[in-house]
């Protein structure tokens, strides 16, 4: 399962929601860390100062109202009894625990070996922490007689746990919604610089995008919009260029077919003639295949098997030979006119080569494939990548005598690569050829 988020939206509110948790949790145990240097400091001086204060009480009482007066001193927190030992909490004692020990001792006016201490839990960590103890003191008051000391504290961990938790909790959905909007914000000229883009690479007319947001986005929209507009006219000054040069062809192609009918009649005139022709094929093709690039289609929701099968009907109609099951409604964005060209030529070419054509669809969530398979003699891998370019017809597995210009395949993958997919071409191991379409879908943003 995919837990980063893949939108810049998402990314933003996953980066600042993980930092407030670490921040939090930072915050947290350096209070934790504070709150039990604290609870040393108080607690432990004003143990300290009651246990010397329960002592000079002693002093005064007989040795045997001792027991009673160690109870009346004691209270819910600070309990004490007299014992002939210090007890075993302070075995192996920590280092804080000798040095609280030192400084009581110190205090209190007594050697420090006639007093024991042991740490327990809320104050510092030690090796004698006891389940709900927070400090025990032992002071030798005669010998042999020891007074004991429980000093009770109440632990507000779990309770400033949740307290902490819920300012996590609270804080947490403040910063989501106020991120969540801030950053749809920030990032709505990214996502029309992303559909502009998409758009842009089908071939569509885009207008060109406001620049507005931050400086680095505006920057982004500004060279798109140029980029846009550069590539726009590189591709108007080409396309004309082109259709100048095929038109302006058709003067002297006419002029020397006039010269051509004052020649006599032989095999050199028949093949010039025949050349001549070839030339003014190639010329109107040229034209057609500029004016057909220059013209602008609207991309649209199309059912793409409704728009196969009825292609198919059209050549079933004349005769040929065209096979294909439609199946379900498949929906693709793209331009119909342009994609029935590009189909057509494949199935022309399918049929001239192979006398039949099969077609089939393939749909998944990234792309719809078509293809298109014939019967005829198949194109040696070698000479694969040349049939694309214009104007070329291969001499071993295509013959020059069925006629053509060389430019369907041309303007089939400039159909196809204008809606931002590919075409390959491959035999198959029964024989014949097979045509692969792959479209994208269009990516939703």
């Amino acid at each position: 399962m995919r837990m980063w988020p893949r939108s810049l939206s998402g990314r933003i509110v996953a980066l600042t929601l993980l930092a407030l948790v670490i921040s939090q949790l930072v915050s947290f145990f350096l209070f934790m860390h504070e709150r039990d240097r604290f609870l040393e400091r108080v607690i432990l001086g004003n143990m300290a100062d009651n246990v010397a204060a329960a002592m000079r009480t002693l002093e005064f009482v007989p040795a045997g109202d001792r027991g009673e007066a160690v109870a009346a001193l004691s209270t819910r927190d600070l309990r004490y009894r007299l014992a002939a030992t210090p007890g075993r909490a302070f075995a192996g004692r920590s280092d804080a625990a000798n040095t609280f020990a030192h400084d009581m001792a110190r205090n209190m006016g007594v050697e420090t070996t006639r007093v024991r201490v042991a740490i327990g839990p809320g104050l510092a960590r030690g090796p004698n922490r006891r389940a709900g103890d927070a400090l025990r003191m032992a002071v030798q008051i005669d010998e042999g007689v020891w007074l004991r000391a429980r000093q009770m504290v109440f632990d507000p961990t779990r309770h400033w746990a949740r307290s902490s938790l819920m300012t996590l909790v609270v804080s947490a959905l403040l910063m989501v919604v106020i991120v969540v909007l801030t950053s749809r914000r920030i990032t709505a000229p990214l996502r029309d610089l992303a559909r502009a883009a998409e758009r842009f690479g089908r071939g569509e007319e885009v207008e060109p995008l406001p620049e507005y947001g931050a400086e680095d986005i505006r920057r982004s929209v500004a060279a798109f919009n140029r980029m846009r507009e550069r590539l726009a006219r590189f591709v108007a000054d080409r396309t004309r260029m082109v259709a100048a040069l095929a038109h302006d062809l058709r003067t002297p192609i006419t002029a020397l077919r006039l010269r051509l009918e004052f020649l006599p009649d032989d095999d050199n005139t028949r093949s010039m003639a025949a050349t001549l022709e070839d030339m003014a094929r190639m010329s109107e093709a040229s034209l057609t295949f500029m004016r057909e690039e220059a013209a602008t289609e609207a991309t649209r929701n199309v059912d793409l098997s409704a728009l196969v099968d009825a292609l198919c009907e059209d050549y079933r109609a004349s005769g040929a030979v065209v096979v294909f099951e439609p199946g379900p409604r498949l929906a693709l964005v793209c331009r119909p006119a342009a994609i029935r060209r590009a189909l057509r030529n494949v199935i022309d070419n399918a049929l001239t080569y192979g006398e039949t054509a099969q077609l089939a669809l393939f749909d998944d969530e990234q792309a719809v494939t078509i293809q298109v398979i014939d019967e005829g003699p198949g194109i040696a891998e070698d000479e694969m990548g040349r049939v694309f370019d214009p104007f070329v017809r291969l001499e071993t597995s295509r013959s020059r005598d069925t006629g053509g210009t060389g430019l369907g395949l041309s303007i089939a993958r400039s159909v196809v690569q204008g809606h931002g997919g590919e075409i390959t071409l491959c035999n198959r191991p029964q024989g014949g050829l097979a045509v692969v379409i792959r479209l994208p879908r269009t990516v939703a943003i």
